[in-house]
């Protein structure tokens, strides 16, 4: 059976179980899923051969040093092609897409310092065609369908070893232990002990990256911009609950942001009618990405920054 985009419903339902779990073992998804562990392996083995999916590791940004956290909305006019290429260039970045209403740039950044923060956004201004820029700062993340949470990050310590696991599990999060060990020459227990210590604290998370550009009917990525009464406790409660791919706490004109992914336009429209119901709510500014130019949550590169 397959959905409206022509992909299997099979195939949809074991992205979603990988993208949550991008090391989960094919026998404990055929289990979850009802399907049969060559079934789950063939499907696994065909979205990653034609590009649909990719595995690879995301660190706790806080962990190497990465306090200040947001999201930018630019406003274009003319040709920003130019702007595209320096977004998806700028180690600041990690998500950078074009969207649909008011912005045509969507810029999710991290920057260790106010000062890169600054820097970013005088580079961006320098471009005849931006307009203007609206900045939502982070308070807080509270949900991260792709990248650990965690703020206690100075209860961990990173030594070289670690490193090299992550940047390992950064280029393919599904290794299998035996070829990491190989690679950090370690015992195959070592390198396994040191993988678990890092998923369980936190650490990193390995998942599932859908191509978003594919065509795939899923993959329809829809912002959001939350004003709400008071403190913002019992809206995340709301979105938790609607399982969003994304939450934070923001200062700024929202004091939500959040991402949700649907299988058809009519299903984000619900979600937004539900949303709009709520008491908490008193305003909703929506967008959708239309196609995503960089997805990028590594860290190895900021390895100094973690090692004592």
């Amino acid at each position: 059976m397959s959905d409206k985009s022509g992909f299997s419903i099979d195939e949809d339902h074991v992205i979603d179980y990988l993208r949550r779990d991008g090391r989960a073992s094919y026998s404990s998804i055929a289990e979850a899923l009802d399907l049969t562990r060559n079934h789950v392996s063939e499907i696994v083995k065909s979205v990653v051969d034609s590009g649909q999916l990719r595995f690879t590791a995301s660190a706790n940004p806080r962990m190497f040093g990465f306090h200040v956290e947001g999201h930018l909305h630019v406003v274009l006019r003319g040709d920003a092609s130019a702007l595209y290429e320096e977004m998806v260039g700028s180690s600041l970045t990690t998500y950078v897409s074009t969207t649909t209403g008011d912005a045509g740039l969507c810029v999710q950044m991290r920057c260790r310092f106010e000062a890169e923060l600054v820097e970013l956004l005088a580079a961006i201004r320098e471009h005849d065609e931006v307009l203007s820029i609206q900045v939502h700062r982070y308070d807080s993340i509270v949900h991260n369908i792709y990248a650990p949470t965690l703020q206690a990050e100075d209860e961990f310590s990173l030594d070289e070893t670690d490193m090299r696991l992550i940047e390992a599990l950064e280029r393919d999060g599904r290794a299998p232990v035996r070829v990491l060990a190989e690679a950090l020459r370690l015992p195959e227990s070592s390198a396994r002990h040191r993988m678990t210590r890092l998923i369980d604290g936190e650490i990193i998370r390995v998942v599932a990256v859908p191509n978003r550009n594919f065509g795939r009917a899923h993959t329809i990525a829809l912002g959001l911009g939350v004003r709400h009464k008071g403190v913002s406790g019992p809206c995340v409660e709301v979105l938790s609950k609607l399982g969003v791919e994304f939450i934070a706490t923001t200062t700024g004109d929202f004091g939500i942001i959040a991402t949700a992914v649907f299988v058809t336009l009519r299903d984000a429209n619900d979600f937004v009618e539900v949303l709009r119901r709520e008491p908490t709510v008193v305003g909703i500014s929506t967008w959708i990405h239309l196609q995503i130019l960089k997805e990028d949550y590594s860290v190895a590169e900021y390895r100094d920054t973690r090692q004592r």
